[in-house]
Order: structure tokens, then C-alpha cells, then sequence
């Protein structure tokens, strides 16, 4: 049977769980006294049961044993959903890894397969692997090796279907190219870019090792298994099971908190973290003997302080452990210099990331990621006590150039006391000059520290979310309420972070389709940040609302609303480019949708050039830009050139090793769009299948995007395929209005030009309640009211309504001949 919806998990999922700790006579009971207030969920949770029950029956604990133990040439080209096992790859303490491919015919694809040991599955599990398999992947991340599926076969095994990462093991990779210290510090910043994206997707991975992070041959660092220890997740528990019969983690790795089996947070992942690197930089671990057992190495966890990072090379080590000169050596330096070049920031910073009390490490990866920054910048690290001659040590560090320049001046000062009026002239304006830079140096101060508040208030506020939800399952809705309502009440005293959050909550619930409450965050975030003097949080907010009410009638309040917003950014002395871009990019989607090409294209033009040459944390934002670009380049007539524009910004993204990401899915979904439009249908339907399916399967996967079931549908009808294409636009139809979302489903419905045999009277409503909603936003002579009226001339004349389809083709080429004249303006 096919598992609920997301938003249906959110109100079953805890009644589940309270049923399936039931014995059968409880069941029963607790099944008819739900059923006395809602019979259909009773019915579907006893559905739910029936199908726990089925796999229970078949002793899938006793025959997964069997499984486990037969042999790699017994499993090789067993068949599992729609792949096919071709070599084992490896095993861990989890399960058992098999190089696989695709064999259904839709599609070629390579990906890993592993099949998880059945005495990880607690009562209930399978049920649950499934439900939590669906959620995880959406975890999308060029450093994440995605996780595309899990289930459970037909013999009870469970599995997942994992991107296949072929390299190097990170610490092997770095030992062998004998990289420095900043080599390995850019390669571990990836590590974090990654365990940051999921942390803050509310998944925390809870075993990271080295192990699980694998470098391949172009440099790309990929972390490997995310999340599957939610997957693995027994009831009441948070451990994450690596080690079959023994303690429920990775001894090396584990964080004090996993060893007393406390709670598990962010900081549990910033703890390996710490480990991962202090063994990256000083070829040791932190507080055990690499050949330590594993309870010597949980004992050291929990009672031995980690030495600091230089009094690493003065420790004892066994017969055949590496010495302090091959350690040098594989970083490519010597044992005195690599001593100072890890003595101070980066033995505070580990040393913090490293402490026995969660509370006292980096409560958020994003934290200790900005100190590894600040580090390699010059600049100061919040791990070290503030002082004025460590803030001056590193502006000297930073500022070399200028400062050597100043004491030069100075000399000359001093040496010209009996000089000319003109050199004391000089002298007073370099003094100005130098007053000046003291000023921007204290702006620049001012900002860091604002920054570093809000860092350490995000950090604090994720934290908290997270813990507290470690004892039982939520779901992504419900955690994002439970931020809604802990943002309101822990910052009522500070309307900056309050704003700052709701604004971030309000992206989240706009990647779950939820218009409403979306813009209900967007209007409480500019309502705190209008106290407040910080102009540039406002702008940013306005930004938001303004795409949001681009749609609306009122287009011209819209464009006045991006307008302020685009002036305050631009204003002051510290321009933020970044958001300049990411503002005009908004403007230029709104006006793509309005059918304002020229606009656009202006929008997008001006967004490039504010962005300039975009740094790694900016080339999502370019690759929207050039992907708005392309369309109003479509919508101006140049097909091939769009077309053309597209894949060429597809295969910058394969060479960022983006290929699997939710913009990689937007842009083969667009491409599909443009494909159809030059009249090659089956490339189209191609790119729409490849979009689709970075998210998962369309029939059931809740995470689709409905513009993208949408447009799949289109493509279906367009190769003659209709009775795949209506229950997929159906599908669309509902996942829509489960989302609170009614313009989606009147574009939808102005496209579909299919309706079955004898539901003519649903289909006409159906265009007559897109023509009703589109009207509320779009202006009547929009084309998209001809595309309408064109679908519903095709679907009268289907259903033998000669002139019904003649007054709709009328009305359509009335619409389609106002669209084609010159603008007046």
C-alpha cells in the first residue's frame, strides 16, 4: 500500500506509534474507540497495523540473518526494487554495501545499494523506515552522497538506494597528497558546508568518521550516510547503532553525551567534528591510543581531558605508531613548524569543539565553520578570550600592507619635525587618512560583533529545537511550529533576531508549499524588524513580501515595494551586493510570471552585475540568475538560445558536482518546458522525468514539487501517454490544496487538455475555477487566459461541444491578437 502524505503522517504517525506498542487485545480497543470519533483514521491506521502484522508474520528478523550470512556471489544479481545487485562493495557494522544498476529500462544510472542488518528494525521498524526514508531525501547537498530511497523487500530486508561515491577515505586522501594545514582546513569546510545544510533540515547524522567521508578524484568531499541513524532509530532511543551488539555507536567518534546515552543535539555532531580534525591536523586522537579498546576509548571520552593540539607530538606512542617527523612530513612541514602553525586559534577552536559539556562546544557546525573562517582570514575567533593585543595581532596579520605603510609615515614624522609646511600638510592628511580607516575599522567591528550575536542566538535557538525534540519523532511541519512558536517567545526582548528567524522560517515553510503561512512569517518579521533601525533586514523582508505580491491585482503596490526595498539596500556606506542580487532576482522572477520579459531580462542583467565574479557560497544565487535569464530570453523568442543557456548552466552545475540538487531539478523542469516549446516532445518528457526524479518517485512521493508533477503530466499527454498523465495531474490537484496553494492548481488546470470519458461536467468546472482564481491576479487579457480558453475549446470538442469550442478558440485568439500588439508605452 502506498504511505500517507506528509501532512497526514504529521496527525497519524504518533497514533501509530502509540498502537504498535499495543498487544492485539489493545489494539483493538484503542482502534474502536478511535473510530467512535474518526472512522476513516481508524480505518487507515488498522490498515497501517494489517501490513506491520504481514511483515512480522513472514520472521523477517530470522530470515534477514539468513540474508546476511549468505555469501557475495549468492547476492549478486538478486533484484531489488528496480535495481539490480552487481558486486559487493563492503560491510560495516550497519550492513552490507552492493554496487548496483538500474534495470527497469526507464533510465541508466550506477548507484550503491546497502542492505541493513534486521536487527537494527525495532518492532514496528520496517513501517517506520519507510515513513522516515521519504523525508531524508530531500536532504539534497553537492557534499551529501544523496540518499534516494529506502524500503523494505519482500522478504522483510531493508534497504537503501544510495548516489554511488567512488574515492578516497579523507584522511587517506589528505595523507597521500601530503596537503598542508590550510589544504586540509578548505577540504574540511565542506565536511561542515554539509552537516550544516542538514542540521539545518533538522537532521542530525550522529556518526560522522572518518569512514563516512570519502573524497573522489576531482576533489569533491561527499559525507556519507546522513541520517540513516535516524533511520535506525528504535523506539525511546537516540543512539545511533553502528556496532551490532555492543553500544549503540562509533567509540572514536562518539560524544560524551552518546556514552551516557543522553540526548543527542547538534553539539553531538560538533564533537566528531572536533575529533575528525583534531586527528586531521595532528595524526592523533584527541584523548585515546589509536590502539585502544573500545571501552579504554569510551572510558577516555568521558574521564580524560583532550590534549591540546601541540602537545600532541609529545605524547607517548605504541611500537609502530607514526612519529612527530612522518606526521610533519604527510602535512608537508616539519615538527617544529607545524607546532606553531597549530598553536593558538586552531588548538582554541578544536579545544572548544572538543569539550566534555555540550552546552561549553559550538552549539551549531555553522558557528565553529565561521571561527575555521575567521582563522584563515586573520581575522578574530570567538573560541579565544577577547583581548587588544590579540584584536590588534591579527589586524597587523590582515593588514600587513597598510599598517607597514603607517609606520613608514610615522618615521618620517619623526625624523621632519624641522621639515616644510608641506610635510606637516602631508602629514595631517595621512592622519586623516588613518582616522578614517579607525572608523571603518569600528563599523567594521560593530558588524562582527552584531553578527557574532546573531550567530550565537541562531545557534542557541536550533539547539534548543532540536534536544527537545530528541525523545520522539516530529515531523518537519510540526518542528517548524514549534521554531514559530519558540522564536516569538525566547527573542520578545530582541526584534532584530526575532525578525532574523521568522524570516528564515518563512523560506522553510515556502519549500513545503505553504503560501499562507508563509507570508503570515514574512508580515510578523517586518512588523518586529520596522521597530528596529536595521535597514537592511527590513529591505530583505520587503524583498520577500513583494514576490509574494507581485501576483496580486495590485502589481503596482508590488513594484513600489521592491523599489524601497532595492533603495535601502543600495543606500548607506556598507552596500550588501549579495542581497542587491538576490533582491532583483525576486523582481526578475515575479516579472517572468507576469509576462514582462524585457523587465526580466533588465532584472536579471543588473542582479549578475551587483553579484559580480560569485563567491562558493554564491553560485546557487548566480545559477538563478542566469536560469531567469534564460527564460525571459525564451519569453523575447530565442528558443535555441535558451535551450542552449540552460544546459550550459546543467553542466556548470554537474561540474560543481551540483547535479543532484533542487536547482539542478528546477532547471531540467524549465529545460522541459522550453524542449516542448520547440517541439521535441519526448526530449521534454525526458528532462521533465530527470527533474522529477531527484526528488523521488512521482506516484507517491510527497517532497514533488507541483509544478514539476504538473509539467510531467503535460509531457506524458503530449506523447499520447494519457493514462499515466490524469493521475498524475490529479495527484498534483491534491498535494496542492493539502498545501493551502490555489494558483498553482489554475495554471495547472489552464494547460491540461485531457479529461476522461464522462467527467465532462468535472472538467468544465474545473476551467471554470482556474478562470475564477486567475482573474484574481492576473490582468484579463493575460495569455495565460488563452492558453485557458484554448484547453477548453480542445476539451468541448472532445466531448462533441462544436460550439462551446468555437466561442473558447474566439475568445482565445482575441486574447492571444492583444498579446501580440506592440506595447503603446
Amino acid at each position: 500500500m502506498n504511505l500517507p502524505d506528509r501532512e497526514r503522517w504529521g496527525r497519524i504517525s504518533p497514533l501509530l506509534d502509540e498502537l504498535l506498542d499495543l498487544d492485539a487485545a489493545g489494539q483493538a480497543s484503542r482502534l474502536a474507540e478511535l473510530a467512535e470519533h474518526d472512522a476513516a483514521v481508524a480505518a487507515e491506521l488498522e490498515d497501517l497495523l494489517a501490513v506491520a502484522g504481514r511483515v512480522e508474520a513472514t520472521n523477517f528478523l530470522a530470515r534477514g540473518v539468513q540474508l546476511e550470512a549468505r555469501s557475495a556471489s549468492t547476492l549478486a544479481g538478486r533484484t531489488i526494487g528496480p535495481y539490480v545487485l552487481e558486486s559487493h562493495l563492503g560491510d560495516g557494522g550497519s550492513g552490507s554495501v552492493w554496487r548496483a544498476r538500474r534495470a527497469d529500462g526507464r533510465f541508466e544510472s550506477r548507484v550503491a545499494i546497502k542492505l541493513l542488518h534486521l536487527s537494527l528494525i525495532g518492532r514496528g521498524g520496517a513501517l517506520r523506515f519507510e515513513r522516515e526514508g521519504a523525508i531524508l531525501a530531500r536532504l539534497v547537498h553537492p557534499n551529501i552522497a544523496h540518499l534516494m530511497d529506502a524500503g523494505v523487500t519482500a522478504d522483510g530486508q531493508p534497504y537503501l538506494v544510495l548516489e554511488l561515491v567512488e574515492g578516497e577515505r579523507f584522511d587517506r586522501y589528505c595523507a597521500l597528497r601530503r596537503l598542508g594545514v590550510e589544504q586540509r582546513l578548505k577540504l574540511f569546510d565542506d565536511v561542515l558546508a554539509a552537516v550544516a545544510h542538514a542540521h539545518s533540515h533538522l537532521v542530525i547524522h550522529r556518526d560522522i568518521k572518518p569512514g563516512n567521508v570519502i573524497v573522489t578524484a576531482d576533489g569533491t568531499v561527499k559525507l556519507l550516510d546522513f541520517g540513516i541513524a535516524k533511520l535506525l532509530q528504535d523506539e525511546g532511543s537516540d543512539a545511533t547503532i553502528t556496532a551490532e551488539g555492543q553500544l549503540a555507536l562509533t567509540p572514536h567518534y562518539a560524544a560524551p553525551e552518546q556514552v551516557r546515552g543522553g540526548p543527542v543535539t547538534t553539539a553531538t555532531d560538533v564533537y566528531a567534528l572536533g575529533v575528525l580534525l583534531y586527528q586531521l591536523l595532528a595524526g592523533h586522537h584527541p584523548t585515546a591510543l589509536d590502539t585502544a579498546s573500545s571501552m579504554e576509548v569510551l572510558r577516555a571520552t568521558l574521564d580524560t581531558e583532550p590534549l591540546r593540539l601541540t602537545g600532541a607530538f609529545a605524547a607517548a606512542r605504541p611500537l609502530g605508531a607514526a612519529s612527530a617527523d612522518e606526521i610533519a612530513a604527510e602535512r608537508g612541514s616539519t615538527p617544529a613548524r607545524l607546532k606553531r602553525r597549530l598553536r593558538g586559534d586552531l588548538e582554541n577552536i578544536v579545544g572548544r569543539a572538543l569539550r566534555k559539556e555540550p552546552l561549553e562546544r559550538y552549539q551549531t557546525v555553522a558557528a565553529l565553520r565561521e571561527d575555521l573562517r575567521r582563522h584563515l582570514a586573520f581575522e578574530p575567533v570567538s573560541a579565544r578570550p577577547d583581548s587588544l593585543a590579540y584584536r590588534l595581532g591579527k589586524l597587523v596579520r590582515r593588514r600587513r600592507g597598510p599598517l607597514a605603510a603607517t609606520a613608514l609615515v610615522v618615521l618620517a614624522l619623526l625624523a621632519g619635525l624641522a621639515g616644510t609646511l608641506s610635510e606637516s600638510r602631508r602629514a595631517e592628511a595621512q592622519a586623516r587618512r588613518a582616522e578614517a580607516q579607525a572608523l571603518r575599522a569600528a563599523h567594521e567591528r560593530d558588524r562582527a560583533q552584531r553578527q557574532q550575536v546573531n550567530a550565537e542566538s541562531a545557534e542557541e535557538f536550533l539547539s534548543f529545537l532540536l534536544s527537545s525534540a530528541a525523545n520522539r519523532p516530529f515531523t518537519v511541519s510540526e518542528l517548524l511550529s514549534r521554531g514559530e512558536t519558540l522564536a516569538r517567545q525566547q527573542f520578545a526582548d530582541h526584534p532584530v533576531l526575532r525578525a532574523r528567524l521568522l524570516l528564515s522560517l518563512s523560506g522553510l515553510t515556502s519549500e513545503l508549499d505553504e503560501q499562507d503561512r508563509t507570508l503570515a512569517l514574512l508580515h510578523e518579521a517586518r512588523a518586529a524588524a520596522s521597530s528596529t533601525d536595521d535597514t537592511r533586514l527590513q529591505a530583505a523582508i520587503d524583498c520577500a513580501i513583494a514576490s509574494d505580491l507581485a501576483g496580486e491585482p495590485d502589481a503596482a503596490r508590488a513594484a513600489a515595494t521592491f523599489d524601497a526595498a532595492l533603495a535601502r539596500l543600495a543606500a548607506g556606506p556598507d552596500v550588501d551586493r549579495t542581497e542587491q542580487a538576490a533582491c532583483l532576482n525576486q523582481r526578475a522572477m515575479r516579472g517572468l510570471e507576469a509576462g514582462d520579459a524585457p523587465g526580466a531580462t533588465r532584472d536579471g542583467q543588473a542582479a549578475l552585475e551587483a553579484l559580480g565574479p560569485p563567491h562558493p557560497g554564491q553560485r546557487s544565487l548566480a545559477v538563478a540568475i542566469r536560469m531567469n535569464l534564460a527564460g525571459a530570453r525564451a519569453r523575447g523568442g530565442d528558443l535555441p538560445g535558451s535551450i542552449g543557456d540552460l544546459r550550459q548552466v546543467l553542466d556548470e552545475l554537474r561540474a560543481m558536482g551540483r547535479a543532484q540538487t533542487v536547482g539542478a531539478a528546477t532547471l531540467h523542469n524549465n529545460l522541459a518546458v522550453l524542449l516542448a516549446q520547440a517541439g521535441n516532445p519526448l526530449a521534454a518528457l525526458a528532462a521533465a522525468q530527470q527533474a522529477v526524479q531527484l526528488y523521488g518517485d512521482p506516484a507517491t512521493d510527497t517532497s514533488v514539487p507541483v509544478p514539476l508533477l504538473l509539467n510531467l503530466s503535460y509531457q506524458l499527454l503530449a506523447v499520447g501517454r494519457q493514462a499515466e498523465a490524469e493521475p498524475l495531474f490529479e495527484r498534483a490537484l491534491r498535494l496542492a490544496a493539502q498545501r493551502g496553494d490555489t494558483r498553482t492548481p489554475a495554471y495547472g488546470a489552464a494547460g491540461f487538455n485531457h479529461c476522461p470519458s464522462g467527467q465532462a461536467a468535472r472538467c468544465e468546472r474545473r476551467i471554470a475555477e482556474a478562470r475564477r482564481t486567475l482573474a484574481d491576479f492576473l490582468p484579463p487579457q493575460h495569455k495565460t487566459f488563452g492558453v485557458l480558453e484554448t484547453t477548453a475549446a480542445e476539451l468541448a470538442l472532445a466531448h462533441g461541444q462544436a460550439q462551446d469550442a468555437r466561442s473558447a478558440l474566439l475568445a482565445a485568439l482575441q486574447i492571444f491578437d492583444h498579446a501580440a500588439r506592440p506595447d503603446p508605452g
